[in-house]
């Protein structure tokens, strides 16, 4: 045990006078408990909160919490609640993300092998020099026995672990031993997405969308938005099915999925006003490619006015990325027609501007003459 507190206990930075209370800084009650339903808790927050105040408050200090009114895997779950509000929020808390890795320790010390196997590699994959070369061994120890023991999560994480080290056929052959153990779950559908994107990237098409499709199966639409966008580009020859997946990527905000939609809109299904819709979208998160893509529509629609301001908005954003991109390259033809048209309404403005300068000069009665002469609305 005491070996295994060495292994958990991260390396302390100076600690301020005073923390903030754990009910100041912890997200809204309404919040964890939507996901502790979600992630199947066995108890409600009320019964979570003194435990892991009881935690969050000895952090900094050498006394023991009181955790005997939770098992261990209780509080990997509230772990996880914070983690994924953390991931949502796009914001990180200083004391909440201390808080995680107390609950995994205090995890660990309950015997959950889960948070066992968490602290093991977060030991492996440390290069900051937190953990000994001692921790490491002895993570490499518990490793191997949880193994042994058939660990799930063991598996997934050595797969994640050797992927992170560009060591493909060891990881995949690891992923292969967790699906062996788990095949219907959430860490599931990471383990099928990670396999889909290695599938992808080989061209093995096929392979890639059965892993896709199993990974979506098993998680809610905000963890696959990936997969969704992969899908959208194996199904380019089926564009009705590229545009659900594309869109099911999109409404979770994954933005090369943004321009996909606006092309195939404005390609094959010839909607210019949807079109527009995703470009603009893809333009303001500052997708360049979305930017060309809302020029082409107004010069499929003759819009000059506007393919002009988007043209000089995209020259300007190329130019100030730094990107290389010439679009007077990229769009030759579009370019030139749009110069050459805009050269001729200039022109016809000067001639209408010198036509009403004359006009302004004849005579009352010779106006009202040819006023009342004129049949067309063009005729001046």
């Amino acid at each position: 045990m005491i070996l295994l507190r060495t292994l958990a206990t991260l390396s302390k930075a100076s600690v301020e006078k005073s923390k903030p209370l754990l009910t100041d800084i912890l997200p809204r009650k309404k919040v964890i408990s939507k996901l502790l339903f979600d992630f199947n808790a066995r108890y409600n927050y009320h019964h979570y909160l003194p435990v892991v105040m009881d935690i969050y408050d000895k952090m900094e200090s050498d006394k023991e919490p009181v955790t005997n009114k939770l098992k261990g895997s209780d509080l990997i779950i509230f772990q996880r609640v914070l983690k994924e509000i953390r991931i949502q929020t796009h914001s990180s808390n200083k004391y909440l993300k201390e808080l995680e890795d107390s609950l995994i320790e205090e995890a660990a010390t309950l015997g959950n092998r889960d948070a066992l196997t968490i602290i093991c590699f977060k030991s492996l994959d440390d290069t900051t020099g937190e953990y000994t070369k001692d921790d490491k061994e002895q993570a490499k120890i518990f490793i191997n026995k949880l193994s042994k023991l058939k660990h799930p999560l063991v598996f997934k994480m050595a797969g994640d672990h050797y992927y992170r080290k560009s060591d493909i056929k060891k990881a995949v052959k690891l992923y292969g031993k967790f699906l062996k153990l788990d095949n219907n779950s959430f860490l599931a559908s990471e383990v099928y997405k990670t396999l889909g994107m290695l599938s992808f990237q080989e061209q093995k098409l096929m392979q890639a969308k059965v892993f896709m499709e199993k990974a979506i199966n098993l998680a809610p639409s905000n963890k696959v938005s990936q997969a969704h966008f992969i899908l959208g580009l194996i199904n380019e020859i089926d564009p009705l099915k590229a545009r659900y997946h594309f869109e099911m990527a999109a409404s979770e905000g994954f933005l090369e999925s943004f321009v996909n939609l606006g092309f195939l809109e404005l390609n094959y299904f010839r909607n210019i006003y949807k079109s527009k819709l995703w470009f603009k979208l893809g333009a303001e998160l500052g997708d360049y490619n979305c930017m060309i893509g809302l020029f082409d529509c107004y010069m499929k629609e003759e819009n000059w006015k506007n393919a002009k301001i988007t043209y000089d908005k995209t020259v300007h954003y190329l130019r100030d990325i730094k990107s290389g991109i010439n679009l007077d390259d990229l769009r030759s033809s579009s370019v030139e027609k749009l110069n050459r048209i805009l050269g001729e309404l200039e022109h016809s403005a000067s001639n209408i501007s010198s036509i009403k300068k004359q006009d302004s000069e004849k005579p009352i009665v010779e106006k009202e003459i040819a006023g009342a002469m004129a049949k067309s609305k063009w005729d001046i």
